[in-house]
C-alpha cells in the first residue's frame, strides 16, 4: 500500500513539472498606435500559427489572426481604447494580456519653453521622442515578462514540499487506519 502511494506521488511529481515549464506567455505592447508582440513558451520556443484574438473592452472580437514563424503578431486598431489580447496555441495553452486605453494617450502638453514652437514641430518632436523611448523600453519589458514567467527555485521547492507534505499526510492516515484495525 505504501509503495503504491509513493509510486503514485513520484509519477505525479514527474508529470506535473513539464506542464508548468511549457506554459504559454504573451508579450504585447503599443507602438505608434499599433498593438504588437509575440507569444512564447516558458520552457523555450515560440508558437507558430497560434491564434491571436483581440477584443475591445466590451468583449467584442475586433481582430483574429495568427502568429508568424517567430510567434509574432501585429494589428492596428481603428481607434485608441482598451483591448484584451489572447493567444491560443490550440493545444490547451492560452495566455491573455490587457492593454489599457491610457497606453494610447498622447504625452502631456508641451513644456513652457516649447510654447514658442509651432504646434506641428512640437507634435513631431513628441512623436519622435515617443518612438525612441518605446524602442529603448521594449527590450526591458520583454525581459521582465520572460523573467516573470520562468520557473523559479522557490516554485520547485514549494512543489517538492507539497509532495512531501501530502506523502506524510497519507502515511499518517495509513498508520491511523492500521492502529484502528489492530484494536
Amino acid at each position: 500500500m505504501i509503495r503504491r502511494l509513493i509510486l503514485a506521488l513520484l509519477v505525479l511529481a514527474a508529470t506535473a513539472s513539464p506542464a508548468a515549464a511549457h506554459r504559454l506567455k504573451l508579450f504585447a505592447t503599443i507602438e505608434d498606435g499599433r498593438i504588437a508582440g509575440y507569444a512564447f513558451f516558458i520552457g523555450g520556443g515560440r508558437p507558430e500559427g497560434a491564434a491571436i484574438i483581440i477584443r475591445g473592452a466590451d468583449g467584442q472580437e475586433l481582430y483574429r489572426g495568427a502568429t508568424d514563424a517567430e510567434g509574432r503578431f501585429a494589428w492596428t486598431p481603428p481607434a485608441a481604447g482598451t483591448f484584451v489580447v489572447t493567444a491560443d496555441s490550440r493545444d490547451g495553452h492560452v495566455a491573455e494580456v490587457r492593454l489599457g486605453a491610457e497606453r494610447f494617450t498622447p504625452p502631456p502638453s508641451p513644456a513652457p519653453d516649447q510654447a514658442a514652437m509651432p504646434a506641428t514641430d512640437t507634435a513631431a518632436i513628441e512623436a519622435a521622442v515617443d518612438r525612441a523611448v518605446a524602442r529603448q523600453i521594449r527590450p526591458l519589458l520583454e525581459t521582465y515578462d520572460e523573467a516573470e514567467g520562468r520557473l523559479r527555485f522557490n516554485d520547485i521547492m514549494g512543489g517538492i514540499g507539497m509532495i512531501i507534505g501530502l506523502a506524510g499526510a497519507a502515511l499518517w492516515a495509513t498508520s491511523r487506519r492500521r492502529k484502528g484495525a489492530d484494536s
